[in-house]
């Protein structure tokens, strides 16, 4: 039994996401910014597809009745490119992915958004969304809460991003500067799906290589221009897979193993919250149960996506750094937890 405590061990999780994001503007009073609890159920099916020279524009508008999720075009796509198609599809993807492939486009993922724009973009959609909200996890929690629940967006035709953008801020409780680094644009009526204020602002801004940058002193959001060494560096540290180790390290004299207290180190980029949980429940023998009702009436979600890292703590606060992010808690009682929203958490 000593030698098994003195023992350590060391896991890796590897998960795989596809990302699609999507944005547009409005100006103030024409904005509609609403908390929702919706349900979200998954389309099932396959529609068969026979477009003959459609404008992206028309392609882009039967998709969204077609499959129920919102799609946005970056602002530097044209959307009177013709698209001619016949295709067998159960996803927005499957649509788009052959349209893109001879456009130098790409598609991303946040959550039910898909977007549509330039490659490079795209790929970095994700990753610059989840750096963001890695930042926000950060802020002292008086100020997080304001920033973290979600909300969902819609905006009417001639809309502006840059007043749209500091409705945002604002309807949260904060303020915007450097707004003039927005460029004077009108955008086609749009909607976002309910989505964090990180993932909506880095939707909004990524069409015009601008994203934000949180200073909490001051209670503002500064626009900024996108930086790649920022984002390559965060990238290399929080690759997309998550890293679980625990390290009890050697007993002292005369402890047995079960007083020793396990550790453990974490890291998770651009993850959904379900599925790191069914892994964690696997490897540590949790029995896990998720309040779905009261988790939808609350307007989060077990699939949102989170990134966090944390290194030799215990379990509830493993799972505290898990859950946090997308607005959830948890009750324990031994080896089994049920998974609620934050507030329920709390009481």
């Amino acid at each position: 039994m000593y030698e098994a405590a003195m023992k350590s061990w060391r896991w890796t999780l590897l998960f795989w996401i596809s990302w699609l994001p999507a944005a547009q503007a409005t100006q103030p009073e024409r904005i509609r910014i609403e908390p929702s609890a919706r349900s979200i159920s998954a389309i099932q099916g396959t529609a068969t597809i026979h477009w003959q020279k459609v404008p992206l524009r028309d392609a882009v508008a039967r998709l969204q009745q077609l499959f129920e999720e919102p799609v946005f075009v970056d602002r530097r796509v044209d959307p009177s490119q013709r698209i001619s198609l016949d295709i067998e599809a159960s996803r927005v993807e499957d649509v788009l992915t052959p349209i893109i492939a001879s456009r130098g486009l790409g598609v991303s993922r946040l959550d039910r958004l898909v977007y549509l724009g330039p490659r490079n973009a795209a790929e970095q959609l994700g990753r610059l969304a989840a750096l963001r909200t890695a930042e926000v996890g950060r802020l002292p929690a008086s100020q997080r809460a304001a920033l973290t629940g979600n909300r969902s967006l819609s905006w009417t035709r001639l809309a502006e991003p840059r007043e749209l953008v500091t409705a945002l801020v604002e309807q949260r409780g904060w303020r915007l500067e450097k707004a003039q680094r927005i460029p004077h644009d009108l955008w086609p009526a749009g909607e976002l799906p309910e989505l964090p204020l990180a993932e909506q602002l880095t939707v909004l801004l990524i069409g015009f290589d601008l994203t934000f940058e949180m200073r909490s002193r001051e209670q503002t959001i500064a626009i900024v221009p996108i930086d790649l060494r920022q984002l390559q560096r965060w990238t290399a540290v929080a690759k997309p897979q998550a890293e679980v180790g625990s390290n009890t390290g050697a007993p002292a004299k005369g402890r047995t193993s079960r007083e020793m207290k396990q550790v453990y180190t974490l890291r998770v980029a651009e993850q959904p919250v379900r599925a790191v949980l069914q892994e964690l429940a696997r490897r540590l023998n949790w029995q896990i149960e998720i309040d779905e009702t009261a988790i939808r009436a609350a307007g989060r979600s077990v699939d949102a996506r989170v990134s966090f890292a944390v290194e030799n703590v215990g379990q509830d606060e493993l799972l505290e750094a898990l859950l946090r992010p997308a607005g959830l808690g948890f009750h324990r009682e031994d080896e089994q937890i049920t998974i609620v929203p934050w507030d329920d958490a709390a009481r």
